[in-house]
């Protein structure tokens, strides 16, 4: 059973788990009480045992009662002998006539300085603040045993060890998975540096990161660099390698491998790690560091060789809860060797297979709810962020296909309203709104002939978080002279948004946009109470193109070149809206 100890008054609480680097020699175990010089005038305060607490190193339970880890106002304190030393395998030394107190870890990469009744933790050439001076104890039933505690927090994480703690416990990691020095200081002529050293720690901000270290200043345009979505490897131009090989693997960890070698006078430095993360590099004077971050992507996929990055491309079924990328060329194989990193818990799959046509590969997205999502291309691979809609687009609309299914609208000849809705709107203009450089993104309320209840179509703008509602329609008449295209608003739902734009204003705009595109007549701009403009909670129109049975009307939207002309000046306008009046997302 562990004992420790706790602080006699109320305030105080005792408590410790602690994981360290190297296994020692588990402390005896002893009946007895610490006494802590806390405001360092020569006045002890008693501690009392507590036997619930225990330390752990690497899931192995450590103990010392002599000298315990103890909480001082909620802040750990640990010995410096028992703890430090005994346990973590640090050194250090202590001038008892200055109360100067220096450690360091056991790879001697790492040292602090602190003075006793001191706050201050010097790290370098820095200073950090740390929450308790740092105190001297004795045991309680053997003066005669003494030792000097510090705050386990700044101490021991400026060493280079994890650090975590609880009300109840602290654990230390070892963090340095990798430590390579070599003391040789010479090399031949033929090189301009030399790699004398290499450490695999966390820095502490928790990162993973891996420090070489020069003889020499290192020159940053001496160092390239060869990425893929989960390796890096840098090439040190004329710089001898002091180490030797090295090829060491790791489980479990964000590092996977890491190699050094030298070959043709240059040194190469590779790191294979967990693909979701991301890679950056610093450098400061003779140290390269190598610091390995979580990354903010959702996916991150590679590239195959030949394909043009710019012409990969995305298409969303936001009504199955998937989006496609669409990579050109058949790489399915590629992709099942390769397979794209799934860094997202609201991904619910990924697969990879062939566009119906066979000439492209399509990587199929699954959520488990309805996202937005954003390509961005890499050296070598593409990355997505998704996320909801309005924390991924500038500027959203919901378009609607007017009728459909069992309600076909109006009708003349072979012309039948509810399609040429879903063709202008959908088919056509797809393209425009879901292109690279597209400011835009555009939801429909359906997108193929089904029939949506009236009602329900304004409540899908909260359903897909729209700042615009835009319906599409086709006019009838029995006079075929009448043509023109005219815009619809509701008086009820006109009021100014906080961007500025109301309905009226956007129908006004939107007509100029139609005329501009496909020169028909203007018949301006109305207001009516239809449903789909009433009782939306957005800026929305209702656009009535042309006459279906117009004389002059009805034989442009016979037209496949006249329907691709309208659909890109829908597209022009909602465009133009978003440009003067932005959402500031």
């Amino acid at each position: 059973m562990n004992k420790f100890s706790k602080i006699s008054k109320a305030f105080f609480i005792a408590g410790i788990t602690a994981m360290c680097l190297s296994i020692a020699p588990k402390p005896a175990i002893a009946n007895a009480s610490v006494s802590i010089e806390q405001n360092n005038d020569g006045n002890y305060i008693n501690i009392e045992n507590d036997s619930s607490l225990k330390a752990v190193y690497n899931n192995v339970t450590y103990s010392n009662e002599t000298f315990p880890a103890i909480r001082v106002d909620d802040v750990w304190m640990v010995p410096v002998k028992e703890f430090l030393q005994d346990i973590l395998g640090c050194t250090y030394s202590y001038d008892e006539n200055e109360g100067t107190l220096f450690i360091s870890n056991n790879y001697g990469n790492a040292s602090v300085s602190c003075v006793v009744g001191s706050k201050e933790l010097s790290v370098g050439s820095s200073v950090v603040g740390m929450d308790l001076p740092v105190m001297k104890a004795k045991n309680t039933e053997d003066n005669a045993k003494k030792t000097i505690y510090v705050p386990a927090s700044k101490v021991i994480q400026n060493l280079g060890y994890g650090y975590d703690s609880s009300a109840t416990e602290i654990s230390v990691t070892d963090n340095i998975k990798l430590y390579e020095n070599s003391k040789q200081t010479e090399y031949e002529n033929q090189y301009s540096n030399a790699i004398n050293s290499i450490i695999y720690t966390k820095n502490l901000s928790g990162n993973d990161i891996v420090n070489i270290t020069a003889l020499n200043d290192l020159d940053e345009n001496k160092v390239k660099e060869n990425t893929d979505y989960n390796s890096i490897e840098y090439i040190y131009a004329d710089t001898k390698n002091l180490l030797g090989d090295i090829d060491k693997s790791f489980e479990n960890g964000v590092v996977t491998e890491i190699k050094i070698w030298e070959e043709e006078n240059n040194t190469h430095l590779k790191i294979t790690f967990d693909g979701r993360y991301v890679v950056s590099k610093q450098i400061l004077a003779n140290t390269f560091s190598v610091i390995l971050e979580k990354g903010s992507f959702s996916i991150k996929a590679l590239i195959p060789d030949g394909v043009d990055a710019k012409k990969i491309t995305a298409t969303d079924r936001y009504w199955n809860k998937q989006f496609y990328i669409i990579v050109p060329g058949n790489h399915v194989s590629f992709y099942k060797k390769y397979i794209p990193i799934n860094n997202s818990s609201v991904i619910q799959k990924i697969n990879v297979n062939k566009t119906a046509d066979g000439n492209n590969t399509r990587i199929v997205v699954t959520t488990t709810k309805l996202q937005g999502y954003k390509i961005t291309n890499e050296d070598g691979y593409f990355t997505v962020k998704i996320g909801a809609p309005k924390k991924i687009y500038k500027n959203i609309i919901l378009l609607d296909a007017g009728h459909g299914g069992k309600d076909s609208g109006a009708s003349y000849k072979n012309l039948y309203e509810k399609k040429l809705n879903l063709e202008i709107i959908y088919t056509r203009a797809r393209k425009y709104f879901e292109a690279n450089n597209s400011n835009v993104k555009a939801y429909w309320t359906r997108h193929d002939d089904t029939f949506i209840n009236l009602y329900t179509r304004p409540k899908l703008s909260k359903t897909y978080s729209a700042d615009m509602f835009m319906s599409l329609h086709m006019n009838s008449a029995g006079n075929r002279l009448a043509n023109g295209t005219e815009v619809y608003y509701s008086s009820k739902n006109n009021k100014v948004t906080s961007t500025g734009l109301y309905s009226k204003k956007m129908a006004s705009m939107m007509l100029n946009s139609i005329l501009d595109g496909i020169n028909a007549k203007n018949r301006g701009v109305r207001q009516a109470g239809f449903v789909v403009n009433k009782y939306n909670t957005v800026p929305s129109i209702l656009v009535e193109l042309g006459f279906i049975t117009g004389n002059k009307d009805y034989p442009n939207l016979k037209k496949a070149a006249y329907r691709e002309k309208a659909a890109k000046a829908l597209y022009n306008g909602v465009e133009k809206i978003f440009k003067k009046y932005p959402t500031k997302r």
